[in-house]
C-alpha cells in the first residue's frame, strides 16, 4: 500500500493534480492497522476514507443458509460494525479527514446514523439493490424530517455529534 500511496503522491505532484484520492478501507482491520493506516493518510495527503467496504466476519448474524458462502458481505451486517469504525476514525484523525460513510444504509435514519457517527457523506449500494432508486428521495425526505425534529440547520452541523 505504501507503494502505491507513493506513486499516487508523486503524481499528483508531478502533473498538477487536484482531483481527491480516497482510500475504501474494510471493517476488518485490526487496531493497529487502523493507526497505520490513519498515519500513511496524514503522510500521504489522502483527501478522505470511505467506511466501509464489504467484511468477510459477522457472518453468525446471519439466518439465511447461504451464510457459509465466500464474499464480503455488505449492507444490514455490516452497518454497527461501520459506523463504529466511522466513530473511531473521526476521532482519531481530529476531524481533519472527510469521511464517506457506507454500509447498511437503507433509510433517513440509518444514513444520519453514519453522519452523526462523523461521515461527511453517504453512499449507498445495497439499499438500492433492495429498494431501488427511489430510496434516495425517501433518504431525502427523511433526513429533512430528522434535520426538523431536532432543530439543526444543515447536514454539516450534525457531522460527529455522536462520535
Amino acid at each position: 500500500m505504501i507503494n502505491l500511496l507513493e506513486k499516487i503522491s508523486k503524481l499528483k505532484i508531478s502533473k498538477n493534480i487536484s482531483k481527491p484520492i480516497l482510500i475504501k478501507l474494510s471493517p476488518d482491520i485490526d487496531e493497529k492497522e487502523s493507526s497505520d493506516i490513519i498515519e500513511l493518510i496524514f503522510k500521504y495527503k489522502i483527501d478522505g476514507v470511505i467506511i466501509s467496504n464489504t467484511s468477510d466476519s459477522n457472518r453468525e448474524i446471519l439466518k439465511d443458509n447461504k451464510k457459509e458462502e465466500k464474499g464480503g458481505l455488505s449492507g444490514q451486517p455490516i452497518k454497527n460494525i461501520s459506523t463504529e469504525m466511522i466513530k473511531k476514525f473521526y476521532n482519531d484523525t481530529n476531524k481533519k479527514i472527510p469521511i464517506i460513510g457506507v454500509g447498511g444504509i437503507d433509510s433517513g435514519e440509518s444514513a444520519f446514523e453514519k453522519i452523526q457517527a462523523g461521515a461527511s457523506l453517504v453512499q449507498l449500494y445495497t439499499g438500492m439493490v433492495y429498494k431501488g432508486p427511489g430510496i434516495i428521495k425517501e433518504i431525502k425526505k427523511d433526513l429533512i424530517s430528522i434535520l426538523k425534529k431536532d432543530k439543526i440547520k444543515s447536514i454539516s452541523e450534525a457531522v460527529g455529534i455522536s462520535a
